[in-house]
């Protein structure tokens, strides 16, 4: 990772994005890029049912097409499939990570060109949002804003030298060469993020753990700065509450690489005590949050499922701490 990228390839995953393309598409087409820096989109169309694409077909040659978009094809559905398809075609040295739900500042693909080129060594590059909503900001927002990906993921621009810090996969932007590398050593997505109406997750931050456990350096900076639209479909107890649901899973399997990170002692206990850590997280936040106790009944039916997948766990943590390992040494 010692040469400069030549070019950056924006990444659009779309799933039934047509209602929500034409801002996300403005914000593109108003990219302030130098004549220097080549450039593309690829959108990439994720089983969508609706016109996702002959809207955006539509849309981008309305906004005087300013830039090529090619639009492909993932039939595999989920987000982590589809972002795989979009590197597979890219031309660029460098991708971005735009969700159907983000809008990037102007000046976003021109920063990201130039601080790959002026730190040659970071594989990774992430920046921090505000959120934009459809209706009604939710009173308990602020305290979840995180599980949205709306706020900083990190104090300040710089390198994450703490091995649980990591940058959102919306407005992501990863050098070929790092996944190149990674994917070389026997890197395989574990989680796979949204599918669908699906509410799996942790796909983008377990490819920033990848990264980090061999040792490829990953940046945040405030400069990278985007908004991020809360349609409000979203923005109700129940789905937060889906939302962190899935979670459950997603922190489990990030567990075992920061206990790879750390060479942590693997014990029956130690494994319990990771079970209850996980699912606990999906009732709270923090213990200022006290209505989450009238959702004990659901706390006990998913603790009552991990009881009956403990064996399942043990085994898959154990064979999961291994290949990580192989990969971490290479």
């Amino acid at each position: 990772m010692d040469k400069k990228v030549n070019g950056i390839s924006v990444i659009l995953c779309c799933y039934n994005s047509a209602n929500r393309l034409p801002k996300t598409l403005s914000y593109l087409a108003a990219q302030e890029v130098s004549n220097s820096i080549p450039w593309e989109i690829i959108l990439v169309n994720n089983n969508s049912s609706d016109n996702t694409v002959e809207s955006a077909s539509s849309i981008w040659k309305q906004l005087g097409e300013p830039v090529i978009m090619h639009i492909v094809d993932e039939t595999n559905p989920g987000l982590s499939f589809a972002r795989e398809k979009g590197m597979s075609v890219a031309k660029y040295d460098a991708f971005l990570f735009c969700d159907d739900d983000n809008w990037l500042h102007k000046d976003y693909v021109q920063i990201v060109y130039a601080t790959f080129n002026e730190n040659s060594k970071i594989g990774a590059l992430g920046g921090w949002s505000e959120a934009v909503f459809e209706a009604d900001k939710p009173e308990w927002f602020d305290v979840f804003a995180g599980n949205f990906a709306v706020g900083k993921p990190v104090p300040a621009t710089g390198l994450l030298d703490k091995a649980n810090q990591f940058i959102y996969g919306a407005g992501l932007a990863l050098r070929k060469s790092a996944i190149q590398k990674l994917k070389s050593r026997g890197f395989k997505n574990i989680l796979t993020d949204r599918k669908g109406k699906q509410l799996s997750s942790g796909g983008d931050v377990e490819f920033i753990y990848g990264l980090k456990l061999i040792d490829v350096p990953i940046m945040f900076s405030e400069k990278l700065f985007f908004y991020h639209f809360m349609p409000e479909s979203r923005m109700h107890w129940d789905y937060l509450l889906k939302l962190r649901t899935s979670m459950y899973w997603s922190n489990f399997v990030l567990s075992i690489y920061l206990d790879t990170f750390k060479n942590t002692k693997f014990t029956t206990v130690s494994l319990l005590k990771k079970v209850k850590q996980s699912i606990t997280y999906i009732y709270t936040k923090n213990k200022d949050i006290k209505t989450l106790d009238i959702h004990k009944a659901l706390f006990l039916k998913n603790k009552i499922e991990v009881k009956k997948l403990l064996i399942k766990h043990i085994y898959f943590y154990i064979q999961t701490r291994v290949a990580l390992k192989n990969i971490k040494n290479g």
